[in-house]
C-alpha cells in the first residue's frame, strides 16, 4: 500500500500546487486595474472559490479512497477470500492486506453488471481477485483501461451474443468498439476457475492478462510493461518455442495458446498462477521469464505457505507429513512434487 500512498500523497502535493499557480493567475486577472475594497474582496472570495472547487476535483479519487480506508473490509468479502481464492490464501498478513485493499478499490470503482444473470457478493469479489492476482506484483496499479465488467449467464459469441454451449464458445473478451473500456466474462466460468484451483484455467485471469497486455496499446503477446525492450526478442522466442512443443504434442500448456502470441501468454499467465509450482518442474524456462513479467514468484509463496501452515514456529514441513492441501496424501508426493 506504500507505492499507492506515495502516488496519492503526491497527487495531492501536485494539485496543490496547480491550485496556488491558477489562484495567483486568477488574482492577476481579477484585480487588474482600479477596483472598490468591495470589489477587491469579492473577486478574492471568487478566486479562492474557483481553487478549492478545483483543487477539491483534482483530488476526489484520493479523498474517496482516504473516507473507504477508514471503514472495516467486509467480513462477507474476507470469508470469500479465504475460501474461493488460492492466491490470497498464500500471502502473508500484509500482503493480505494490501489484497484486500486493492479488492475494495476495485469493487468501488468499477461497475460489475449481470446481464440475465444475478450478481451477488461471490462474483464481485471474484472479479476483483481476477483483476488484483496478475497486476499484485506492481503495488498501486490503475486499471484505468476498464470501467465495467459484464457477467453473462452462459457462454458468448464474438458478437458478444448469449447462446447454447457448442455454438458460442466464448468464455470472456476483452470489449472494443462499442464496448470499449468494458470486459465481459462468462458466469459459471468465472467461478469454475477459481473452484478448480489446479486445472491451469481461468478465464478472469486470462482476460485481466489481456488488458495488462493492452497497457501497451496493442494485445499482441508482448506485455512491454513487465518486460524491458532487451527481453522482448528471447520472449518471443521462448513463446514460439513453447508453441512448437504444444503443437507437437510435448506440452500440457493449453493448445488455445497456439491461436496467437497475445493467446499463449493469457494461457501461459494461467498456468503460472493457478499451479506455479508444477510449471516451474516442467517449464522453468518460461516460469522464470513470467516471473519477471508480473514482478511475482507464486511458487515461492505457495511453498512458504505450506511451510507455515504446518509448522510456523520451526518453519519446516517434513516429507512424510500430511499434505496440508487435504489430500491426503504425504506432502512429498503431493504439493512438494509441484514445488
Amino acid at each position: 500500500m506504500d507505492a499507492r500512498y506515495h502516488q496519492e500523497r503526491l497527487t495531492r502535493r501536485l494539485s496543490l500546487l496547480l491550485s496556488g499557480i491558477v489562484f495567483v493567475l486568477l488574482l492577476v486577472m481579477l484585480l487588474a486595474g482600479s477596483h472598490s475594497t468591495t470589489e477587491i474582496v469579492i473577486r478574492i472570495v471568487v478566486a479562492f472559490l474557483v481553487v478549492m472547487f478545483l483543487y477539491r476535483f483534482l483530488t476526489r479519487k484520493d479523498r474517496r479512497r482516504a473516507v473507504l480506508r477508514k471503514q472495516p473490509f467486509p467480513v462477507a468479502w474476507g470469508t470469500i477470500l479465504q475460501r474461493e481464492v488460492p492466491f490470497f490464501q498464500t500471502l502473508d498478513e500484509s500482503e493480505k492486506d494490501r489484497f484486500r485493499e486493492e479488492v475494495r478499490i476495485f469493487l468501488t470503482e468499477k461497475r460489475i453488471t449481470g446481464i440475465k444473470t444475478s450478481v451477488d457478493d461471490t462474483v464481485r469479489v471474484l472479479v476483483a481477485a481476477s483483476a488484483i492476482i496478475p497486476i499484485f506484483g506492481f503495488p498501486g496499479w490503475e486499471w484505468n483501461q476498464i470501467s465495467e465488467v459484464l457477467l453473462y449467464p452462459t457462454t458468448f459469441n464474438e458478437q458478444y451474443e448469449i447462446g447454447r454451449v457448442g455454438e458460442h464458445d466464448v468464455l470472456g473478451m476483452v470489449g472494443t468498439g462499442a464496448m470499449n473500456r468494458m470486459m465481459i466474462l462468462s458466469k459459471p466460468e468465472l467461478l469454475q476457475g477459481f473452484r478448480a484451483a489446479q486445472d491451469r484455467k481461468n478465464v478472469g485471469i486470462h482476460e485481466f492478462t489481456h488488458l495488462l497486455d493492452k497497457s501497451d496499446g496493442a494485445v499482441d503477446g508482448v506485455p512491454s510493461v513487465g518486460l524491458p525492450r532487451s527481453v522482448v526478442t528471447p520472449w518471443l522466442k521462448l513463446v514460439h518455442k513453447e508453441m512448437g512443443n504444444i503443437r507437437s504434442g510435448h506440452s500440457d500448456i493449453n493448445p488455445y495458446g497456439l491461436k496467437n502470441e497475445a493467446e499463449f501468454f493469457a494461457v501461459a499467465s494461467e498456468y503460472f498462477f493457478e499451479n506455479p509450482g508444477k510449471m516451474k518442474r516442467k517449464h522453468s524456462e518460461l516460469y522464470a521469464m513470467l516471473e519477471r513479467v508480473f514482478h511475482q514468484d507464486p511458487q515461492t509463496r505457495v511453498k512458504k505457505a505450506l511451510v507455515s501452515m504446518v509448522n510456523p514456529e520451526a518453519g519446516r514441513l517434513g516429507r512424510n507429513s500430511p499434505c496440508p492441501c487435504g489430500s491426503g496424501k504425504k506432502y512429498k508426493h503431493c504439493c512438494l512434487a509441484d514445488c
